[in-house]
């Protein structure tokens, strides 16, 4: 009964955890390569050789450089974009994968354990909704699985 508790508990729990869960592996899992990071000390590096360029006097040699610095930000632009869509689908495939998951572990435990007290408390104590609490289960004074789930559903759904 105390496993049982603690189990459902801890599924509830993790509805709210899957999305920093998520966000952490994706983070650990897409970060920024030494070519993107190669292209992000070019680009500062040509920014600094222009700024120390005149325009007027040094023209055709500020062309030059603003082209050149035109092409490496396209670069870093695409090559960025390719990786937050990639996390971004990543992100996704996480989050559902484990909300399937999740939901499966939730149905299993429904059905094998739907007669089962989640937690059985001294006579009276929950005197006007005992009988909602316990449905489906049939011990007075107690807390049934399936009701356990909605309690803690709608309290982690509160909190969001």
């Amino acid at each position: 009964m105390n496993n049982l508790f603690t189990i459902s508990t801890a599924c509830c729990l993790l509805e709210l955890l899957i999305p920093v869960v998520t966000k952490f592996l994706t983070n650990q899992i897409g970060k920024e390569n030494k070519m993107d990071q190669l292209l992000r000390k070019d680009l500062i590096a040509i920014k600094h050789q222009m700024g120390e360029i005149s325009m007027v006097d040094e023209f055709a040699k500020y062309a030059k450089l603003q082209r050149q610095y035109n092409k490496l930000e396209a670069q870093l632009s695409t090559r960025v974009n390719k990786l937050m869509m990639s996390k971004m689908k990543l992100r996704l495939t996480f989050s559902y994968t484990l909300k399937f998951l999740n939901g499966i572990v939730i149905a299993t435990l429904l059905y094998l354990y739907r007669y089962e007290p989640v937690a059985i408390l001294p006579k009276d104590a929950l005197w006007p909704i005992q009988g909602i609490l316990s449905w489906p289960c049939h011990l007075e004074n107690s807390v049934s699985l399936t009701m356990w789930f909605l309690i803690s559903r709608l309290a982690i759904s509160s909190t969001k």
